[in-house]
C-alpha cells in the first residue's frame, strides 16, 4: 500500500513538473517574435537595401569614351588624321558625393528605427493575447468550481423534493444555470483558440500550437514618473528617433542642393592618330595630336536649386511640429493608461471585498436552505453574484495588465 502511495505520489510531481517544462513564459514568446517573426524580418530586409543604395550614389559619372574614323580625312601640315579618340571625366563639386552618401545614411537610420517601432507594436499584441488567454483560462477554472457548487445544489434540491419541501421549480432553474455554465465553457474554448492564433501567426508557431500558459501571472508593480517619461520619449524614443533621422536627411538633401548649385570640374584627353604625307617631308612628319582638357560646367539657372533648399526647410519644420504632436499624444495616452491600470486595482480590492462578505451570506443561507428549504432565491441570487465577482477581480486584472502593456509599449524601448 506504502508503495503504492509513493507511486502516486510520484506521478502528481512529475505531471507538475512536465506542465512547468512545457508553459511557456510571456518572455520566451517575445524572444520568438524577435526570432521568427516575418514583419521584422521584411523590414531588416528594407533597411539592408537601402543602406544599398549607399554605393549607388558615392560613386564618380561614368567617364566618356569616344572614337572616331573620317570619312573624308582632314589634311593637317604634318599628314592627314585618320583616327581621334577622346575620353573624358566629370568630378561634382567638392563634398557633393559624400552628401549624397549621407542623405542615404539618414534613410536608413530612419529605416532601422522602424524595427524598434514595429516591435514595440508586436510585443504589445503578444502580450495582450498572452493576457486574455490567461483570463479565460481562470474564467474556465471559476466556472468549474461554481458548476460544481451548482450540482451541489442541485443534490440538495432533489432531496427537499422528494421530502416536499420545495417544488421541482427550484431543481429545474439549477438545472438552467448549470445547463448555461457549461455551455459557456465550450464558448471560452472557442475563444481561447482566436488568442492562440494570434499569437502563433506573431511568433510564427505552427497554427495549431497550444500556448501553454504559467500557473500564476503576478501584477507587477508600476513604476510611473510622467515626468522621466516625457524626458525619455523626446530624447529616446524611436519614432523621435526616426523624425530626427528624417529632418538630418533634409539637412543632407540641402547639402547635396547646394553643392549642385556650384560648378562641374572635367578633365579629357583627345588624340588623333595623324598618317605621313607622301608628297612632303617636312619635320616632324606625321606626328599624332594630343589634347588635355580641362573643362568647367557652370549652372548658370539656379532657381530649381533654390526652390528645393527652400521645399527642404519647410519639410524640417513641418517634422519639428511632428515631434510636439508625437511627444503630446504619447503622454496624453499615458495618463488614461495609468487611469486605467488604477482603476483596475480598485475593481480588484472592490471585488474581493464584496466576495468576502457575499461569501458570509451565501454560507447563512445554504444552511438555512439546506435546513428548511427556505430561501432559494436568495441563495440563487447570492451564488450568481459570487460568480460575478470572481469573474471581476480577474477581470480587473486583465484590465490593469492591459494598461500596463500599453504604458510599456510607450516607455520600454
Amino acid at each position: 500500500m506504502k508503495i503504492i502511495k509513493n507511486i502516486f505520489l510520484f506521478s502528481i510531481l512529475l505531471s507538475l513538473s512536465i506542465k512547468s517544462v512545457n508553459a511557456q513564459s510571456l518572455d520566451s514568446l517575445l524572444q520568438l517574435v524577435v526570432d521568427n517573426n516575418t514583419q521584422l524580418k521584411s523590414i531588416e530586409l528594407e533597411y539592408q537595401s537601402v543602406l544599398e543604395k549607399k554605393n549607388q550614389v558615392n560613386q564618380l559619372p561614368n567617364p566618356q569614351l569616344g572614337v572616331g574614323i573620317p570619312t573624308l580625312r582632314p589634311e593637317t601640315r604634318l599628314g592627314p588624321q585618320m583616327l581621334m579618340v577622346s575620353a573624358s571625366q566629370l568630378f561634382p563639386w567638392f563634398g557633393t558625393l559624400k552628401s549624397k552618401e549621407e542623405v542615404v545614411i539618414s534613410m536608413s537610420k530612419a529605416k532601422y528605427e522602424q524595427i524598434s517601432i514595429v516591435k514595440l507594436d508586436l510585443f504589445y499584441q503578444v502580450k495582450s493575447a498572452y493576457y486574455q488567454l490567461y483570463f479565460l483560462e481562470q474564467k474556465q477554472a471559476i466556472i468549474k468550481d461554481n458548476i460544481k457548487l451548482f450540482e451541489s445544489l442541485e443534490s440538495i434540491s432533489l432531496a427537499k423534493v422528494e421530502s416536499g419541501q420545495v417544488t421541482l421549480a427550484d431543481v429545474l432553474r439549477v438545472q438552467t444555470k448549470l445547463q448555461s455554465l457549461r455551455q459557456q465553457l465550450l464558448m471560452i474554448e472557442n475563444q481561447k483558440l482566436v488568442f492562440e492564433s494570434n499569437i502563433n501567426e506573431l511568433t510564427k508557431q505552427p497554427t495549431s500550437t497550444k500556448i501553454q500558459l504559467e500557473d500564476s501571472l503576478v501584477l507587477s508593480v508600476l513604476e510611473y514618473d510622467l515626468a522621466t517619461f516625457k524626458s525619455k520619449i523626446e530624447n529616446n524614443h524611436p519614432l523621435i528617433a526616426q523624425v530626427n533621422y528624417q529632418i538630418e536627411q533634409s539637412n543632407n538633401s540641402i547639402a547635396v542642393n547646394s553643392n549642385m548649385n556650384k560648378p562641374t570640374l572635367g578633365l579629357g584627353l583627345d588624340y588623333s592618330l595623324v598618317g605621313q604625307r607622301t608628297d612632303a617631308n617636312p619635320m616632324n612628319n606625321g606626328r599624332d595630336i594630343l589634347v588635355p582638357k580641362v573643362m568647367l560646367s557652370i549652372p548658370i539657372y539656379r532657381k530649381s536649386y533654390q526652390a528645393k533648399i527652400e521645399e527642404e526647410k519647410l519639410i524640417q519644420q513641418s517634422l519639428e511640429v511632428k515631434k510636439e504632436t508625437i511627444t503630446d499624444k504619447m503622454i496624453n495616452l499615458l495618463i488614461n493608461y495609468k487611469a486605467d491600470y488604477d482603476n483596475g486595482l480598485l475593481e480588484i480590492s472592490l471585488y474581493q471585498n464584496q466576495t468576502s462578505t457575499m461569501q458570509m451570506a451565501y454560507d447563512v443561507l445554504l444552511s438555512e436552505y439546506s435546513s428548511s428549504g427556505k430561501g432559494f432565491e436568495e441563495l440563487l441570487m447570492v451564488q450568481n453574484q459570487l460568480l460575478e465577482f470572481d469573474l471581476g477581480i480577474y477581470q480587473a486584472e486583465l484590465k490593469a495588465n492591459i494598461a500596463q502593456a500599453n504604458i510599456e509599449r510607450i516607455t520600454k524601448f
